[in-house]
């Protein structure tokens, strides 16, 4: 079985962009939460959030955050509906967790239930298209990274803007909004001028604001 703790050192589970787009006083199921870093920055805007993930260790840090931790494989949609039942959320976010499924558009139409008829999902996915990416491709380069990145070794599924989007229409959404961002990372921040112009191209994340 793999060991998920090492996860936590690369995946923080944090997307400045996805807090911002929550409004406050929402609540929140927060999927792949992590060690709760999004859920501490949620709850001082007054949200309360529902953190799952599938490693133990890092929910015993999310739960100072969270006002409940659910652990569970998302590949297990019983156990989804055991914790949850018929509650609905304002948001759901998924912070770079689509990219490491093997059949995200299952859990993605399988969610819509969880949602109430205003409420959105918010996700953030790495943009294999990003301008590096073609360029490491274009030599013949497609190495796994062991941490982290666009290349993550694991990352199961790989997404361009065109794709993204098409995975959601596909499981029943209408997209409200989809845009690229730079900002993940500190070091990236000279490119958030370059993402808004050519996101395809300089946008290291995809950000998508789907509904029911």
């Amino acid at each position: 079985m793999h060991d998920y703790t090492e996860n936590e050192k690369k995946y923080g589970g944090f997307s400045p962009e996805i807090e911002k787009i929550v409004k406050r006083n929402s609540n929140i199921l927060d999927i792949g939460c992590s060690t709760g870093e999004l859920a501490k920055a949620l709850s001082k805007k007054g949200c309360t959030v529902v953190g799952l993930d599938i490693d133990l260790n890092s929910l015993q840090k999310a739960k100072h955050y969270c006002t409940e931790i659910i652990n569970c494989d998302l590949d297990d949609f019983e156990k989804l509906d055991e914790h949850l039942g018929s509650r609905k959320f304002d948001y759901i976010t998924m912070g770079d967790i689509v990219e490491h499924l093997k059949y995200p558009e299952y859990l993605i139409k399988y969610l819509r239930k969880y949602l109430k008829p205003e409420g959105s999902l918010i996700t953030s996915i790495p943009n294999a298209a990003f301008i590096s990416m073609r360029i490491k491709f274009l030599m013949g380069n497609f190495n796994y990274d062991k941490n982290g990145g666009l290349m993550d070794e694991d990352h199961l599924r790989f997404f361009s803007f065109k794709t993204a989007k098409k995975l959601f229409i596909a499981s029943g959404y209408q997209i409200s909004r989809c845009y690229g961002k730079s900002t993940v990372r500190p070091l990236f921040c000279f490119l958030n001028p370059l993402a808004s112009i050519f996101p395809t191209l300089f946008a290291i994340h995809i950000i998508i604001i789907a509904k029911n």
